[in-house]
């Protein structure tokens, strides 16, 4: 089993006990060595408090369970504001928010899209925009962001 799997395998509860959602893992090589990379997200948000607590409670286990037999850096962090929207779940606390989404073809005569995420399925997404309401296949998104509003 992977080192990513078996991180996951090893946090999947306590992640759930804390309603924590692990939006992402990475182990590999960086300048500075192995760097274990976890980006965490709740409904509210995530603190650097609950970062750190979180990165304590995954440096113990490992150690513990002697997963990572090299040296490495645990870093936890919040995926930010401007990532890709992947999930179902992702898109689903987008929704009614506004997007920028890119298309691997033009759809409507063109690959970028915006609007507001008013309906989903799992075959697409529906972006509204002055009005006119825009069907995309999920299969057809390269890439969704959440647009910055001020």
């Amino acid at each position: 089993m992977e080192i990513v799997d078996q991180v996951k395998e090893l946090i999947a509860d306590y992640l759930d006990r804390e309603g924590v959602e692990l939006v992402e893992i990475i182990y590999r090589r960086e300048a500075g060595g192995m760097v274990l990379r976890l980006l965490v997200d709740t409904p509210e948000g995530i603190t650097v408090d609950e970062c750190e607590e979180i990165s304590n409670f995954v440096g113990e286990v490992l150690d513990k369970e002697n997963v990572i037999s090299e040296r490495y850096t645990i870093e936890v962090s919040s995926p930010g504001l401007d990532r890709p929207l992947k999930t179902a779940r992702d898109f689903e606390r987008a929704m009614g928010k506004v997007l920028d989404v890119t298309t691997y073809e033009p759809i409507d005569g063109k690959r970028t899209h915006e609007g507001r995420l008013v309906g989903m399925s799992d075959d697409g997404l529906v972006l509204e925009r002055n009005g006119i309401s825009t069907v995309i296949p999920r299969a057809k998104v390269a890439r969704a962001v959440l647009k910055i509003e001020f």
